[in-house]
């Protein structure tokens, strides 16, 4: 397709039908878009470790990462829903999305259980640190839809961190079988 072709370019931000401004509304779409961006990313990440976890607690790691997986796919669609309500467009490459991602992206390949599990826990604290941001930032521009909506993603995601902690416990079976 050609760009004359293009009705509205991916960093333009169009008036909204919802009735709020769009000086108003525009950091919050960038920051609808980083964590676009980041879900997809983190997406991607959580299902490559569904998809490679192995060890005597495999069955409860690879159905727990399938679920995370699937309630990141609704958050990001919410996100993107809600991107276009405000006037934006939501980010949709590979690429861009990496580009935006808050946390480095995981190479290529297979690592060792514990560690990629560690680097999921990590970055999903940095995740909703970014969410916590970006509630307020939302309140701040009297978006309370947008509000309403990462708060009701945080808290799953938060769910979700939580119960990973709980995989990396000390007190673990495959520690169990190390001692």
């Amino acid at each position: 397709m050609s760009d004359s072709n293009m009705k509205q370019a991916p960093d333009q931000i169009v008036d909204n039908p919802i009735g709020l401004d769009r000086e108003a509304v525009t950091p919050v779409v960038r920051s609808l878009n980083q964590d676009l961006a980041t879900t997809y990313t983190f997406y991607h990440q959580i299902k490559k470790h569904h998809w490679v976890v192995e060890g005597p607690e495999y069955w409860s790691l690879h159905l727990f990462l399938d679920q995370w997986a699937a309630s990141l796919l609704k958050a990001a669609d919410a996100m993107a829903e809600r991107i276009t309500a405000l006037g934006g467009y939501p980010v949709s490459g590979p690429a861009a999305q990496e580009a935006l991602c808050i946390f480095k992206v995981e190479a290529e390949g297979v690592f060792g259980l514990r560690e990629m599990l560690e680097k999921d826990l990590g970055d999903g604290a940095s995740i909703a640190e970014a969410l916590r941001a970006h509630i307020r930032e939302a309140m701040a521009a009297g978006d309370f839809g947008t509000e309403e909506m990462l708060k009701e993603i945080l808290m799953e995601h938060e769910q979700n961190v939580h119960h990973l902690e709980h995989f990396l416990g000390h007190s673990s079976l495959a520690l169990d079988l190390l001692r």
